[in-house]
């Protein structure tokens, strides 16, 4: 007769040595409690997340000193069925129209000059004050060109059938481009949902980092999510062809394989600094063929395969740009309208990131963009200088640390914890890479960033598809850290800290803008009453 199976009768898995083992060592009473109620952390992390996005979208005013309106007239072009020509397209009046009247002067303005000349809103001012005003804005715009309309698709495509639900649900306006806003919180809440299938699927046994990389991706203060941006989607897109490489990599399945392929072309037409997940592909690739039951020849077809599907989308768009534009990329046109020009191959290497001082200041400027963004505020970057070098130094700290580690306990690790830890790296430090390549190649000329003076791209939203890994990196590394001393001082409760720490300086750093006259609630209080 057969002996029933019981929990103690279960085969339980093998944990690997080192980090592993931490919470059998040292579990605190805050550990287990964080274990018994994952779920319900995990849910309210996600709601915090969103809810987080959707105030701070609402609070900042319109058009962003990040190139918001540019993206935001791809998306209307596209959701009027219009596609890149050959030339950039310049505004059609109305258009225009709509942002002279609800663009704001508070994020390029200087304080100095705004104090002498308040940008009132157009609301409250009188007919005879609107349109002095407007006329003058009136016609920047409508000889303004869209630099952003031949770039990556993915984003635009999606916004353009969000912009027209809302078009059918009776929006108007301003009330569009807020309701584009408000769909980021949507795409930060799956990035924080894959984040956690994904570390709990490659970490089982160690409910720290399952926890804690949603939990500081909930307070991550970068502000490319406040905005309409193409790079909103980079996150949960690589996010989610990360974790169906996992579920490729672990359950041997073709499926699977093919269809996060997919999603490398797709995260690829998000943005082209997504092409690192291509690498990824490759590795992912080197580790199923050593790895599946399958024969030489079977496994050969499976990668050209995948190979065929991350390629096939961005390929037709590529395609497609060449025949309309003559160019690949979509980029030549946006180049021109910048001013930029290519400098000759001899010069490459007489760029300042070849010099020490050099490249420390692009790792400087690169690190607090990445965490915080890019926004300013009558000119000033939206910033505390304490809260920059804690990011940089951290950063710097926890990277080489989670290396030491990897190294460490290589052999100890099971196959999808080295896939997923190599993956990482190379996703952090290729995405470094890629900005450091962008900036080489050419002459900046005039333009205000890049300079010639400063030919560095500092951009860290630019890259925000590592965004995952680099979280990943970061609390692991604080796992490693605090090991020694877990018994006493808990990582649960150090992450806690950094939480709060982060909650409060983005709160003291942003506030200013709820008491804009020109955010959206200010726009609904005067609808409202009108």
């Amino acid at each position: 007769m057969p002996v029933p199976r019981t929990t103690s009768a279960r085969k339980r898995p093998q944990k690997p040595t080192g980090v592993a083992q931490y919470d059998a060592l040292a579990e605190s009473g805050l550990d287990r409690f964080l274990r018994a109620h994952s779920g319900r952390i995990i849910t309210l992390l996600c709601l915090y997340a969103g809810l987080r996005i959707l105030i701070f979208s609402a609070a900042f005013p319109l058009f962003n000193n990040v190139d918001e309106q540019a993206h935001l007239i791809s998306i209307q072009s596209y959701a009027r069925g219009q596609w890149p020509g050959k030339d950039l397209p310049k505004l059609d009046p109305d258009s225009a129209k709509f942002y002279a009247l609800y663009g704001t002067a508070e994020y390029l303005v200087p304080s100095e000059t705004f104090k002498i000349r308040p940008w009132t809103p157009f609301y409250q001012l009188s007919p005879q004050e609107v349109y002095p005003r407007v006329a003058r804005t009136y016609m920047h715009w409508l000889n303004a060109a869209n630099f952003e309309a031949q770039s990556t698709p993915l984003y635009y495509l999606l916004g353009a059938a969000w912009y027209r639900l809302g078009e059918a649900l009776g929006m108007r306006e301003w009330q569009l481009a807020y309701w584009i806003r408000f769909l980021n919180p949507a795409a930060y809440a799956l990035l924080m949902w894959v984040s956690y299938r994904f570390v709990t699927n490659v970490y089982p046994d160690r409910m720290f980092l399952g926890l804690g990389v949603p939990a500081l991706l909930a307070v991550f203060p970068q502000d490319v999510f406040f905005g309409i941006n193409r790079d909103v989607l980079s996150a949960p897109m690589c996010a989610a062809a990360l974790l169906l490489l996992m579920k490729a990599l672990e359950k041997k399945n073709r499926k699977w394989l093919l269809a996060a392929a997919s999603l490398v072309g797709l995260a690829f037409l998000v943005n082209v600094s997504n092409c690192v997940l291509y690498g990824v592909l490759a590795i992912t690739l080197w580790f199923w063929v050593r790895g599946s039951p399958g024969t030489a020849l079977t496994n050969a077809g499976t990668a050209v395969g995948a190979v065929f599907a991350s390629v096939a989308l961005p390929s037709i768009w590529m395609l497609r740009n060449y025949s309309v534009m003559g160019d690949l990329t979509g980029s030549r046109a946006k180049i021109e309208y910048l001013g930029w020009t290519m400098k000759p191959l001899h010069e490459l290497f007489h760029h300042p990131l070849f010099s020490f001082h050099g490249l420390s200041y692009f790792l400087v400027g690169l690190v607090p963009t990445f965490w915080r963004g890019e926004y300013v505020w009558h000119m000033k970057p939206m910033r505390w200088p304490v809260a920059d070098w804690f990011y940089i130094a951290s950063s710097g700290v926890m990277i080489v640390v989670f290396s030491v580690r990897f190294v460490r306990e290589w052999e100890s690790s099971t196959a999808t914890q080295r896939w997923a830890e190599l993956q990482a790296l190379f996703m952090v430090l290729g995405s470094v890479l890629f900005m450091a390549a962008i900036s080489l190649p050419f002459d900046f000329h005039n333009c205000m960033y890049p300079s010639r003076a400063n030919p560095f791209f500092l951009s860290g939203r630019i890259i925000s598809g590592a965004l995952l890994p680099f979280v990943l990196i970061f609390v692991s590394g604080m796992e490693f850290l605090l090991a020694p001393i877990r018994k006493w001082v808990s990582p649960a409760a150090v992450l806690a800290c950094l939480m709060v720490f982060i909650t409060i300086t983005e709160f003291q750093i942003r506030r200013v803008v709820f008491s804009s006259p020109n955010n959206f609630f200010a726009l609904t209080s005067w609808k409202k009453n009108h």
